[in-house]
């Protein structure tokens, strides 16, 4: 026996939930899905395929301001920023959903990154499960399913008068008080899955093929506009400076790719990533080979959102074929 949360009652229940904490959730903005703030139920887009940017700003803002040094009683005060009050973050995909999840790989680990780590702890994640995926999704192929609760705190599976309410942890749980909820033996509405692509050997193939003069060759369309890296939920290079903001210095951290020119210019002037191909061969190598060396998934959870945006059509699942293909890794025998 399973929990159902009828439609007309959504809306109640998450403007409650706004009135004590912050809720974040898609709005229907100029032709786009972003994830913002909501003071009002009625803000909330329902009807979409997937948000235009990834939500990983709840955690990881594009701008954000660290902490702030000035003088106060001749003294030197410094301020860090601190996080109050809970963040629900309202419909978030199952794959953006494990984006957070990878992006805790580096941000969570010893030395722990105290400010993503705030927001984070303070995070609660009410999902939504896909019903109709797009074309350039491809999450099956990391393990993924339009209907994957794992990485959730909650999630909502849609049918046609309400929601079946699958709450996955403790937060979750308490979250639902205040949900007016009935019981239900009905089972969520079968989805279309995408069709996993072959990455068998990804890992070794981007290992092979690390000198290919693909990478150059790719490049050559490539206009470093880094829209790949902002829309990107797993993506999380960054860069600080200092400002003066009235008498007192705010430290900034910024979104940053690493396909930017001078991202790895080292002091004297050296940069060795100077050519477009190895700064677009980095961000490939990132995802697909150095950060499962070091964590073990691949940073890429299939969003699709790169494939969209690309305005030279780079494709991230013909550039993994590619490898592959280049790299003719031959099959791995199966242990007796």
């Amino acid at each position: 026996m399973g929990q159902f949360l009828r439609r007309e009652d959504l809306l109640p229940w998450l403007q409650g939930l706004a009135e004590t904490r912050l809720l974040v959730a898609p709005r229907a903005v100029e032709g786009m899905v972003l994830f913002q703030p909501i003071s009002h139920g009625a803000e909330i887009a329902l009807d979409y395929t997937n948000s235009s940017l990834s939500p990983k700003e709840v955690v990881f803002p594009a701008t954000d301001v660290l902490f702030t040094v000035g003088r106060k009683d001749g003294q030197t005060e410094l301020v860090p920023a601190t996080i109050e009050r809970e963040t629900v973050l309202f419909g978030i995909r199952p794959c953006d959903a494990r984006g957070l999840k990878i992006t805790d790989l580096p941000y969570l680990s010893s030395p722990t990154d105290a400010f993503y780590a705030q927001r984070r702890q303070k995070l609660i994640l009410v999902g939504m499960a896909c019903t109709q995926p797009s074309p350039t999704c491809f999450c099956t192929t990391f393990g993924l399913g339009p209907q994957d609760a794992s990485d959730m705190d909650i999630l909502l599976l849609p049918t046609e008068d309400g929601y079946i309410v699958d709450a996955v942890t403790d937060k979750g749980k308490g979250l639902l008080q205040g949900a007016t909820l009935s019981e239900t033996e009905r089972g969520p509405q079968p989805v279309t899955h995408p069709e996993p692509l072959p990455i068998e050997h990804l890992v070794e193939a981007m290992r092979r093929t690390f000198q290919a003069m693909y990478w150059s060759r790719l490049a050559d369309r490539c206009i470093h506009c880094h829209i790949c890296a902002y829309v990107c939920p797993t993506c999380y290079c960054f860069d600080i400076r200092d400002y003066d903001n009235k008498g007192r210095i705010e430290r900034i951290r910024t979104w940053e790719s690493c396909q930017s020119a001078g991202f790895t210019r080292l002091a004297g002037g050296f940069d060795p990533r100077a050519e477009k191909g190895l700064r677009l061969r980095q961000r490939f190598a990132h995802k697909l080979l150095y950060f499962p060396q070091e964590f073990g998934p691949v940073a890429c959870v299939g969003c699709g959102r790169c494939v969209v945006h690309c305005p030279v059509n780079i494709d991230i699942r013909e550039v993994m074929a590619d490898v592959q293909r280049l790299a003719q890794v031959p099959a791995i025998p199966e242990e007796a």
